[in-house]
């Protein structure tokens, strides 16, 4: 079902708590993302609106954004018009997805101004507008003459035709029931309902008295999180096994956490996981051509073997395509294939140019499958990294590949800051360091790391470098701590008795000839630990 038009409706009241509220900021969160600071009794809130084609959405959220250095000419026209701004009114169009922040505010001329930003969650035609007195001042996509609705500066607005269909909650129970008389599937109560999902209208239709039991779910308010057989969906009504959350903000702000991320990511870096998981497969592809070459050039004794028998029985006047002759190594008779074209000297200097060859290509074979084994351990530790990297961590990575030539930056490379290492603050105040790429790996092993810190990692498996500072003894917990760290932020994260080793960092040392990622370690004990997010997600990070 995901945001269909009903809850979208519950939604927008539920955001009604932000009316009278000032529009502090205004701030672009990704290139179809935008993040409205807004301060109402004494408390800021943080409303976030995307425009994704994948997961467009409105709603309060408490995750954190990286904000690029300049935003776009759209973002500073929404910051002209609604910063400084007060919220007077948040309603949606019926239920359909279109939602109506009306504002108001003094303007630098001392006027005082009304304009209302419109939201419209439409999969890809998803838009934000800006219109004055039903006039349309600016749009983040334009919709020319021609498409169904002409949305453009100066042309007048006008919602979406809603079909002729029903907003339920313009009825009462018994005008629903009596509309709901005439419908005999839950198609035609889609079709005749605005904003209804087919998921709402099947779950309603398989209860005995259905007209009755859609009523009762439109009117529920149990914003919910559950597994629809396929993958995880939300509603607002209750189903079975299902995860209940406090508000529909809360909701969506964790439906959507790891996709979203996931996809302003793709967009930001161009499908950089997409580019790594081809690396992997190609590497692979060439280690498996590698080996079956390294096999037949294996056969090298066998031609040195031809070679000095051919010499032994030149005596033998053939130009055959085979001949046999006995191998005084094993006292038994071999076949031995031969170019007609040649006597057997010559032949003999054919087998020996082979053997040669093979003798070469053996070594050449061997160092190729050696460069082959580091690069797929490369990669292999940037695929664990950027399942678990935000858009920050992410940016570094793409960096750090167009730094070792595997990527060519096709436009101005993002200017970045120098790498932030995230740390936990442990109960006792202790810090913990965790690098999340190989950036952020070699600043905290090579660059910050003291020689009796702790230094933890997971035991033969890509992963974060994780280093305890802390004076005085290391007590259970802080082990226990940082091995789930190390556990969690690694390509193990979800399996569970995760071997991690740690040591003090004097013990770690760069691989020489090898990329910075790669470390050897000695004297390391290892601890077998079940990662655990909720243990994680308690402790504080450092500002």
């Amino acid at each position: 079902m995901a945001l269909d038009g009903i809850l979208f409706y519950k939604l927008t009241n539920e955001l009604k708590k932000l009316n009278t509220g000032k529009i502090n900021k205004i701030q672009e969160a990704s290139d179809n993302e935008f993040l409205f600071t807004i301060r109402r009794n004494k408390e800021n809130y943080k409303l976030l609106i995307s425009l994704s084609a994948n997961y467009p959405r409105v709603h309060i959220t408490k995750e954190s954004y990286d904000f690029p250095r300049e935003p776009k000419s759209f973002t500073m026209l929404l910051r002209k018009y609604f910063e400084g701004s007060q919220i007077n009114n948040i309603y949606t169009h019926e239920t359909d997805r279109v939602m109506v922040i009306e504002c108001s505010k003094y303007n630098d001329m001392g006027d005082f101004e009304k304009k209302s930003l419109i939201i419209e969650i439409l999969g890809r035609y998803s838009n934000l507008i800006v219109v004055e007195n039903g006039t349309i001042i600016e749009s983040f996509h334009h919709l020319g003459i021609g498409e169904l609705r002409t949305i453009i500066p100066n042309a007048k607005y006008e919602f979406p035709d809603t079909l002729g269909k029903i907003n339920p909650f313009s009825l009462t129970k018994e005008a629903f029931i009596n509309e709901a008389n005439n419908w005999e599937s839950p198609k035609d109560a889609v079709n005749h309902i605005l904003g209804l999902s087919q998921q709402a209208a099947i779950y309603a239709y398989n209860y005995p008295n259905p007209k009755e039991k859609l009523y009762e779910i439109i009117n529920e308010d149990s914003p919910s999180l559950f597994f629809n057989g396929k993958k995880n969906d939300i509603t607002y009504y209750s189903v079975d096994n299902s995860q209940s959350f406090p508000s529909y903000s809360s909701l969506l702000d964790t439906f959507y956490c790891d996709e979203a991320l996931r996809e302003r990511i793709k967009s930001k870096t161009g499908n950089l996981e997409n580019f790594i998981d081809k690396q992997i497969t190609r590497n692979n592809q060439k280690k498996t051509k590698l080996m079956l070459e390294l096999q037949n050039a294996e056969d090298k004794d066998k031609y040195r073997l031809y070679g000095e028998l051919l010499i032994a029985n030149n005596f033998i006047k053939s130009r055959e395509n085979k001949i046999s002759v006995l191998n005084y190594y094993t006292n038994e008779m071999v076949d031995i294939s031969l170019d007609p074209r040649y006597d057997l000297m010559g032949n003999s200097k054919l087998y020996f140019k082979k053997y040669q060859k093979a003798k070469n290509a053996v070594v050449h074979i061997n160092e190729q499958l050696k460069n082959i084994e580091d690069e797929l351990a490369y990669f292999n530790i940037l695929k664990s990294q950027i399942k678990i990297c935000d858009l920050k961590d992410a940016l570094e990575i793409q960096q750090e590949l167009i730094d070792n030539k595997y990527l060519i930056s096709k436009a101005k490379p993002e200017k970045l800051q120098k790498p932030k290492i995230t740390t936990y603050i442990l109960s006792d105040g202790s810090e913990v360091l965790v690098g999340k790429n190989n950036v952020q790996n070699d600043i905290v092993t090579n660059k910050m790391a003291k020689p009796n810190e702790l230094w933890f990692h997971v035991k033969d498996i890509p992963g974060s470098h994780v280093l305890l500072r802390k004076e005085g003894d290391y007590t259970e917990y802080d082990i226990r701590m940082c091995a789930n760290l190390a556990a969690y932020f690694s390509l193990a994260r979800d399996s569970s008795s995760v071997p991690v080793n740690y040591t003090k960092a004097k013990n770690i040392k760069k691989i020489p000839g090898h990329k910075n990622c790669f470390v050897s370690i000695k004297g390391e004990k290892t601890i077998y630990i079940d990662p655990d997010i909720n243990l994680i997600s308690k402790l504080e990070i450092k500002k």
